[in-house]
Formats: structure tokens, C-alpha cells, sequence
């Protein structure tokens, strides 16, 4: 089950299949935007800073691990497809962090991207940054060209004004008012839920998952969503900006589940969608573990607090 976060040191398996996915999507970020570097520096460095200034990469690790659970079929068009996810959630990390957003002055333990190279240089590298996602898409080798289409219509919906750039105006006009779960669910979804969802079903397409199991796997990644924001939520009150490499204490003044219910309401909710994830991975079908060992870790920090 994807909620046993404890594991001793005598289980700890020979292999890391986490951090072997990580570091390939890893060197596969760092290929592409070495592709593209060039005139104009500031611009391509402000592009680098904001991928390659750290991350957990848990968007493309998810890809690449429900690729292979479904199959393993088409793995390097899954590789560019998580890629293009996590270009463009570090494209809106860049977009969040601004004086206009979120007014951030850190990110991944280093200053904002707009402290550093300015907002019309941070802004810009952004639309660099989505650009450089839907360009993964149009290149990455396949041999079905309707996988392509899929992929392209997946991205797109992900980002637009039913995803994530109606996620981020609800955040920022609804979200200090919200006055349920079900509201503030509406908008973590749509703000983080969304590019999960698309991460994971864009390595079940690249897999050719069957119908049944592109459900089960939308259903999954959903609760994920739902479960990583409110980890993160919990984080703002509990962690340090040393520990979480963000600014602390960003949410005060905003509704969330913490401020409506409680922390121990928010933490059984953080379980609650864990549970609902794990069960919908395996009604699925796919192979589990390396991706219930992903979230494992992923959701440890949160797991180690007291109740």
C-alpha cells in the first residue's frame, strides 16, 4: 500500500529505482536545455536557474514510473513527455513567485527567479520554459503518431483555462475566501492535481494503457494531486525555509485546509487521498511498488510528525 511510509534499513532494496529515474530525468533536462542554450545569455541562464537549481522531479519520475508499470512500450517519448510536464511546472513556479503572484523571495533554496535576473527576464524564461514543453512533445520519437496527439492534447488542457492558469487565478482571487474542503480542493486540483494527472497519463498513453487502466491511472495521480498540496501545506506551518528551500509561513493569511479544519484534519486528509490513491493504482493492474516507493519518500517528511 502506498501508505506504509516506514521501512527499515534490512528491507532497503540493492537498486534504487527512484533515484535511477531521477537522475535520468535528470540528465535528460539538463540535455534539452543545452539544446536550446545561447544568445540571448540572460535569458537561457534565467531558464537553467529555474530547472536546474534543484527539485524533487517527482512529475517526471511519475511518468517515466507508469510508463514502465503499464508496459515500458515507447519509455523515451515518456522521457521527453515527463519533461515537458516538469518545464512547464517550473515554468508556473517561475510565474507563482512573482511581486504580481506570490511575491516569493526564495525557491529550491535559492532567491526567486525574477530576484535574481528581474520580472521581464523571469517572465519571458517562463514562456521559454513552455515553449521548450510542447517542443518535447512535437520531437520526441514515436512510432504512432495518435500517441503524439494525445500527448499534445493532454499538455495543453493540463495548462489552459480549465487546468492550471484557472488554478492560479483562483488562488489568487478565491482562494483567501474559501470557505470549505470541497472549495479549496477545486482549486488545489486545478493549481497542482492537474499536472499529476497529466504526468501519469501521459506514461500510460506512451505505455498504450488500455482504457480501464487510463481511468484507474487518472484517478490516481487526482488524489496524488490533492494529497501533495496539502503535504505541501502542512510544510508551510511545520518546516523551516532551510528544510523546504521556500519561504515559511507563506499561506498565513490564506484559506487552507490547516487554517479551516485544523492540522490533524488536514494530515488525515493528506492520508485520506494517499488511500484513495493506492487503491485506484491497484485496481489498475499496473506493477506498484516502484511507484508506492516514490511516494514514499516524497511523503515521509510529512509522515514523521506527530499526529
Amino acid at each position: 500500500m502506498l501508505m506504509n511510509t516506514q521501512q527499515t534499513d534490512a528491507a532497503e532494496p540493492l537498486a534504487d529505482p527512484v533515484s535511477e529515474t531521477r537522475d535520468r530525468a535528470e540528465r535528460y533536462l539538463e540535455a534539452r536545455l543545452s539544446e536550446c542554450a545561447g544568445a540571448p545569455a540572460t535569458l537561457h541562464a534565467a531558464m537553467r536557474d529555474a530547472i536546474l537549481a534543484g527539485g524533487k522531479r517527482v512529475r517526471p519520475i511519475l511518468c517515466m514510473m507508469i510508463n514502465k508499470a503499464a508496459g515500458g512500450r515507447n519509455a523515451e517519448f515518456a522521457h521527453a513527455a515527463g519533461a515537458a510536464v516538469e518545464f512547464v511546472h517550473c515554468a508556473s513556479l517561475i510565474l507563482d513567485d512573482l511581486p504580481s503572484m506570490d511575491d516569493a523571495t526564495m525557491r529550491r533554496g535559492r532567491p526567486a527567479v525574477h530576484r535574481i535576473y528581474g520580472e521581464a527576464t523571469a517572465i519571458l524564461a517562463a514562456i521559454g520554459l513552455m515553449n521548450l514543453a510542447y517542443e518535447q512533445i512535437a520531437r520526441a520519437p514515436s512510432h504512432d503518431e495518435t500517441i503524439r496527439a494525445r500527448a499534445m492534447r493532454v499538455l495543453t488542457e493540463a495548462i489552459g483555462t480549465a487546468g492550471l492558469v484557472a488554478g492560479q487565478e483562483l488562488d489568487l482571487r478565491e482562494k483567501a475566501t474559501a470557505q470549505s474542503a470541497e472549495d479549496l480542493d477545486t482549486i488545489n486540483w486545478m493549481k497542482t492535481g492537474v499536472l499529476f494527472v497529466a504526468a501519469a497519463e501521459l506514461g500510460a498513453i506512451a505505455a498504450g494503457a488500455s482504457q480501464a487502466q487510463l481511468d484507474e491511472v487518472r484517478g490516481f495521480a487526482h488524489h496524488l494531486g490533492l494529497a501533495f498540496q496539502t503535504r505541501d501545506d502542512i510544510l508551510d506551518q511545520i518546516a523551516t525555509s532551510e528544510e523546504t528551500g521556500k519561504d515559511s509561513h507563506k499561506d498565513d493569511g490564506s484559506a487552507t485546509l490547516i487554517r479551516l479544519a485544523g492540522f490533524e484534519a488536514a494530515s488525515s486528509d493528506c492520508r485520506s487521498h494517499l488511500e484513495k490513491a493506492s487503491a485506484a493504482l491497484e485496481r489498475s493492474g499496473l506493477q506498484q511498488d516502484e511507484i508506492a516507493e516514490l511516494i514514499c519518500r516524497v511523503f515521509k517528511q510529512v509522515s514523521e510528525q506527530p499526529a
